[in-house]
């Protein structure tokens, strides 16, 4: 009797462990080609943007390697330099975001994009009905724009840079 019991425990655990096996290699199967279908795009998404004084001049979808990314290509038309924008999209309820930030812990910002003058900014992880947004800017002087969720991570990022480590 003690031996029908050991058999069927020992089979009962291997029937389990390999029914997590196998749902463990279908679950990531499944997440792979959920991926790799989110990742092959054949247009841009579309632009919005939040900013008065920052104009997209182009945007294309380039390849990177395996990725696709957007390359969105922004003038500043203020007569004041950018220290920090920000860029963003949000797919599947998964906000993703670019900031390009001037700020350092122990020297003035840096001027991101001079008055004037164009940058090009990339953002990965596109989805296909997942519009761009342009959503926040700060000046070198101070002043700020565009929407509140986005001033909220540049605010965020230049506290996290200007904060001073200690050793």
């Amino acid at each position: 009797m003690r031996t029908h019991v050991k058999t069927v425990m020992f089979v009962a655990i291997g029937v389990c462990l390999g029914a997590a096996i196998w749902f463990g290699l279908l679950a990531r199967g499944t997440q792979a080609s959920q991926e790799s279908k989110q990742s092959r795009l054949s247009k841009l998404p579309e632009i919005k943007s939040c900013l008065e004084h920052i104009k997209v001049v182009k945007a294309e979808l380039i390849n990177q390697g395996n990725s696709q990314v957007a390359a969105v290509e922004l003038e500043n038309q203020a007569f004041v330099g950018v220290i920090s924008i920000s860029i963003e999209t949000i797919v599947n309820r998964e906000k993703r975001s670019v900031v390009k930030s001037g700020f350092t812990p122990d020297k003035p910002p840096m001027i991101v994009i001079p008055p004037g003058e164009r940058k090009t900014i990339t953002l990965g992880n596109l989805g296909a009905n997942s519009a761009i947004r342009i959503g926040a800017v700060m000046f070198a002087d101070g002043t700020e724009e565009g929407c509140a969720s986005s001033l909220k991570t540049v605010r965020e990022l230049k506290d996290h840079d200007t904060k001073k480590v200690r050793p």
